[in-house]
């Protein structure tokens, strides 16, 4: 027989888990968004500096900026999941997500 509370310490377990996947998520994209503005933002004053516009420089800023909307948009789709597991196990105050989680700020100066 499973003894109620090892159950219930499991069970608190796995909504843990699950909020914090959704964390880990949301993390790994914002860092992504954040490494890639860096990269952007040496490129172009890379592209400023150069007397005609390099080629190769310039086809690298389209790549990382459709690398840093995807990742944008995967961001913001699991705060989205997050905010919606919160509401399911009864957490209705979900401003310490977006403060947590703020993916805006990094979109201020979006590429």
């Amino acid at each position: 027989m499973i003894n109620k509370d090892t159950l219930d310490d499991e069970i608190l377990r796995e909504i843990a888990s699950v909020g914090g996947g959704y964390g880990r998520k949301i993390e790994y994209c914002m860092e992504r968004m954040k490494r890639i503005k860096k990269a952007l933002a040496y490129l172009e004053e890379r592209m400023q500096r150069e007397k005609r516009l390099p080629k190769l420089s310039i086809r690298l800023s389209t790549s990382l900026r459709k690398k840093f909307n995807r990742y944008k948009e995967e961001a913001l789709k699991n705060r989205y999941y997050l905010i919606i597991y919160r509401e399911a196990i009864g957490l209705t105050n979900h401003r310490p997500v977006y403060e947590i989680y703020n993916i805006e700020k990094i979109l201020e100066d979006e590429p």
